[in-house]
């Protein structure tokens, strides 16, 4: 009985090794957790009077060619087993006319010195120390959102946005975060491009998106899509305790009803932003240090999502803090890393590229090496296949 209940390939050894010629009860135990489909147990003395079964193969199978890491990803998307998660480079490229023209905007706004002006984290650290009239994090938070704001304003102008709209906006400048801001002059405008890459996102039918994004734009493309969002942000530090959260009652996160994480804060409250390298680095202490505890700040049903799901992350650069702080506080420590894919623009330079492969697939990472927009069309097009 022991035997049968452990199937224990130790215990059962040492009940061969320990009964040698059999007792009829031991033999028959020992025969039906490792020899069920064996006639004859060499050493029992005994013969059985069973019959070997035929194992088929299956030819058509045997002949299929081996799955690809692309084909695991849409697989996994069909499952509703992926999460995607969006970086700021994403928003910024749709309605902030490009990522890097904004970060050099930004560096001459926060008068950056340095010859190297593609980090916007450690810009703003800069000017955290530097501007007189940034008295504390917070403040340095608003700032950062009222430039946006104007960024936003000027870009919509020029593109033949009404007179009409932008008094309108003005006369509500303070009022709105970024988000209202951005709605109220028409941005984004998904219906100029159907091939958006929030559009297809929300075309996959996922239970949870996570972004690094300030902004409501899968919010909106869910929306458009026909699903009710719900929206989370992740409390890194104590002041965001306080917060509401939609996950404290009975809402479960579903295709229908999905979940928007906001891992780096959401514009509706400016001190949840992470923005600074300091910022990043409490962010990352916080998320690290008290994993499967009550006081981790990532909530409980993000981190089994990231567990038992595969990861698509886009529009990331591997030198930015935001990937560094997500990929150690939140990828790293997955308890069952399954294989996740990254969207990396082209590396000029392949002894890099070939560097970045191999550390990424060492976290079971595959490679898209293009724009995120085509990557999103391949994947969509391979969804209607």
């Amino acid at each position: 009985a022991f035997v049968r209940q452990t199937r224990d390939p130790y215990f059962i050894e040492m009940a061969l090794q320990t009964n040698v010629t059999g007792t009829p009860a031991i033999c028959d135990a020992v025969d039906e957790v490792m020899y069920p489909l064996a006639g004859l147990r060499a050493g029992h003395g005994r013969s059985r009077n069973k019959i070997m079964p035929r194992i088929k193969t299956d030819t058509a199978a045997d002949q299929a060619p081996p799955a690809t890491w692309q084909q695991t990803i849409t697989d996994r998307i069909r499952a509703g087993k992926l999460v995607p998660i969006l970086s700021n480079r994403v928003s910024d490229d749709l309605v902030l006319g490009g990522h890097d023209a904004l970060v050099e905007a930004y560096a001459v706004y926060s008068r950056y010195p340095l010859e190297q002006k593609k980090d916007l984290a450690q810009m703003a650290q800069f000017k955290s120390i530097t501007d007189e009239r940034i008295t504390d994090a917070l403040a340095l938070k608003d700032d950062y959102v009222n430039f946006i704001k104007n960024r936003l304003f000027d870009l919509a102008a020029t593109a033949g946005v009404g007179k009409a709209t932008q008094d309108e906006v003005e006369n509500q400048f303070d009022q709105l975060n970024f988000s209202q801001f951005c709605h109220q002059l028409g941005y984004p405008n998904f219906a100029q491009d159907q091939t958006n890459p929030f559009l297809l996102l929300a075309a996959f039918d996922l239970p949870i998106y996570i972004t690094t994004g300030y902004h409501d734009f899968i919010e909106m493309a869910l929306q458009q899509a026909g699903k009710t969002p719900r929206t989370e942000i992740c409390r890194w530090h104590q002041d965001l305790a306080e917060i509401p959260s939609v996950l404290d009652g009975n809402y479960q996160p579903s295709k229908a009803e999905p979940l928007v994480y906001h891992l780096h804060g959401f514009d509706q409250y400016p001190d949840s932003l992470v923005l600074t390298e300091d910022d990043y680095l409490k962010f990352l202490v916080a998320t690290s240090q008290d994993i499967g505890r009550s006081t981790d700040p990532v909530h409980r049903r993000i981190r089994q999502a990231m567990s038992d799901s595969s990861l698509m992350l886009l529009g990331y650069s591997l030198r930015n803090w935001d990937l560094r702080s997500l990929f150690w506080g939140l990828i790293a420590p997955r308890t069952r890393p399954l294989t996740s894919a990254i969207a990396i623009q082209l590396e000029s330079n392949e002894v890099e590229k070939l560097y970045l492969q191999k550390y990424l697939d060492s976290f079971d990472f595959k490679v898209y090496w293009g724009d995120v927009q085509p990557y999103m069309q391949e994947l969509y097009q391979s969804l209607q296949g």
